[in-house]
């Protein structure tokens, strides 16, 4: 593909020079609260803000690639459906959250990830494994918590940046933060538009894509008490290609919308409660067809310390949905509501740390549930943790699956039990290795049963799978070099069968290195990943990306950075008969202060 032209700008605050985490980053995901990184019982892993500025990435899918044990399937290029799989499991039995509260669509039960743009993201949090019994339905492969950019500490700080590149593709952000006394407002958006390329391989027709982003926070304390809102939207137009090659767009609409009161009732109780309300909406342009979501969620939680090494926390979330279908094979508009409570006991002895967890549902379709957790870590002197952990994950079937064509109402939730026991060992300073060995089995999946040819059938809880892995890392940060290389080796299996899930590959490989020099910074990112599977009995051949990244500061606030995507031209697919990005340069210019 030809190397397209340069690019100008402005954009945010500095960014960190290493990749890789340090031990001392705060991550919320692992236990509902701020806890070290390194003392997360679990194989999580933070994509920082420096990550997310030299990635390539058009959207969050192309840079959770890039790290062990997450997959995408992606039909085309820039805003087409893509799928993610974390450790094998489905797409819709992943947990997607936008700083702290999910949004997961309620008609299909995944997120449309090719939407959410990383320019207004501060950082990602990814907890691999089930986490139900905090965080709710569809974690029982993994939780993504997308954090999104406030206002710091800093009086005022403001930015922005513009770039350009390959098939006439244009992204633009602008910041600003404002911080005083007990004041905080902070606001950011962002533009991006592209020609794009033939979605289908059979097709010379370029499909484009555009979309606007916005996020906005304010909150403010008074003495005791704080209180807190913000908004986060994406919305713009997909231009596709239908089955037969015809060109079709759709409208899309994504937010997510929060109240919170925090308030620390006395000094080992503090109080949270949140309002949040969220919506997935895409409207067709060459028919009435149209899906909407949307959900109102009213969550509790109360976090209880009660000693310095024990810490209680309990919650209650209320939520109605309401999903509405028009067109296509079946239409429905349908009301429902569920309520939860969860419970989870935080407990630290010497070099022992045990966190228990436990969660019940009330759905209205789906009837009542019951999970758990538990997750066990052991540090062997300052160098060594080991961490273990037995949990049940569930989801919640979606309203196609129970209104839609061939809908059941008698389903039940998808349910799973996992185990896995990891390590993290420092070798010396700025050296960590980490391993783990994972299984997860899934029951009562929901599986179409074809009752009369080609079209009669319906929803039903029969399908089992099971995923067995083992992942590796390696992660160096030094004074002017980051670097880390990670493996993935899975089975996810159909235990009626006995074949690989389809889209998943059996071996992962990963790399990324940060080079600093003067006022130069240097980088790149490898992925290699096995053959697949797909639908029709078709292989889809085992691919490598290497993406490349360079930039230079004339001073302290302005840096001038060219990536190159698919820097070696690499011809694969990742859902057969898509097309993919070939080689693609992009030029830009940013402003921090």
């Amino acid at each position: 593909m030809k190397l397209s032209t340069l690019t100008l700008a402005l954009l945010m605050g500095p960014a960190p020079l290493l990749a890789a985490e340090s031990l001392d980053t705060l991550v919320v995901t692992a236990a509902g609260y701020d806890t070290s990184l390194d003392d997360a019982l679990a194989s999580m892993e933070v994509i920082t803000a420096g990550e997310i500025q030299r990635s390539a990435a058009t959207d969050i899918a192309d840079l959770l690639r890039f790290h062990s044990g997450l997959e995408i399937g992606r039909n085309g290029g820039p805003g087409q459906a893509t799928s993610l799989f974390i450790r094998g499991t489905e797409s819709d039995q992943n947990l997607i959250m936008i700083d702290g509260v999910a949004v997961n669509s309620g008609s299909v039960g995944s997120t449309a990830l090719q939407h959410i743009d990383p320019q207004n993201i501060e950082r990602i949090e990814i907890y691999k494994g089930p986490r139900s019994t905090l965080w709710g339905s569809g974690a029982i492969g993994g939780v993504i918590n997308i954090i999104t950019r406030k206002a710091g500490e800093e009086a005022l700080s403001y930015g922005g940046s513009l770039e350009g590149g390959s098939d006439d593709t244009w992204r633009g952000n602008a910041r600003i933060g404002h911080t005083k006394g007990n004041h905080r407002l902070s606001a950011s958006v962002s533009h991006q538009r592209t020609d794009g390329f033939p979605t289908l391989e059979s097709s010379n027709i370029n499909r484009g894509y555009e979309n606007t982003s916005f996020n906005l926070a304010a909150g403010i304390d008074t003495g005791r008490h704080s209180f807190d809102a913000s908004h986060w939207q994406t919305q713009g137009n997909n231009e596709y290609l239908d089955y037969f090659g015809n060109p079709l767009d759709q409208d899309f609409f994504n937010s997510r919308s929060s109240l919170s009161w925090t308030a620390p009732f006395s000094d080992i109780w503090t109080s949270i409660l949140e309002l949040a309300y969220v919506r997935d909406h895409i409207d067709q342009n060459q028919s009435s067809d149209s899906v909407h979501t949307d959900r109102t969620e009213l969550k509790w939680q109360n976090e209880l310390t009660l000693t310095t090494s024990d810490k209680l926390l309990l919650g209650l979330k209320s939520s109605d949905e309401d999903v509405t279908a028009k067109g296509g094979f079946s239409s429905y508009d349908e009301n429902t509501d569920f309520w939860e409570a969860w419970a989870q006991y935080d407990l630290l002895r010497g070099n022992h740390h045990l966190i228990a967890d436990i969660r019940h549902l009330d759905h209205e379709d789906a009837g009542t549930h019951f999970t758990w957790s538990l997750n066990y870590g052991y540090n062997f002197g300052n160098s060594t943790r080991l961490f273990a952990s037995a949990a049940t994950g569930f989801r919640v079937p979606s309203a196609n699956e129970r209104f839609g064509f061939g809908g059941n109402t008698r389903l039940k939730p998808e349910e799973s039990t996992s185990y896995e026991l990891g390590a993290r060992h420092q070798l010396a300073a700025g050296h960590e290795l980490s391993a783990s060995v994972y299984r997860n089995d899934i029951d009562n999946m929901i599986q179409w049963v074809l009752v009369t040819p080609p079209f009669s059938g319906y929803n039903q809880n029969i399908a089992r799978v099971r995923v067995d892995g083992l992942e590796l890392g390696y992660d160096y940060s030094g004074e002017a070099l980051s670097l880390h290389l990670g493996g993935n080796w899975q089975n996810p299996e159909d235990r009626s069968t006995g074949d690989r899930l389809l889209r998943r590959a059996g071996h992962s490989l990963n790399a990324r290195v940060d080079y600093a020099w003067e006022d130069w910074n240097f980088g790149a990112d490898l992925l290699y990943s096995g053959n697949r599977k797909d639908f029709g009995g078709i292989t889809l051949d085992s691919y490598t990306l290497v993406n490349l990244n360079a930039s230079y500061r004339p001073n302290p606030n302005w840096q001038i950075f060219a990536k190159l995507e698919n820097a070696f031209d690499e011809d694969y697919q990742l859902a057969s008969g898509y097309n993919t990005q070939g080689r693609a340069g992009y030029l830009g210019i940013r402003y921090n202060r």
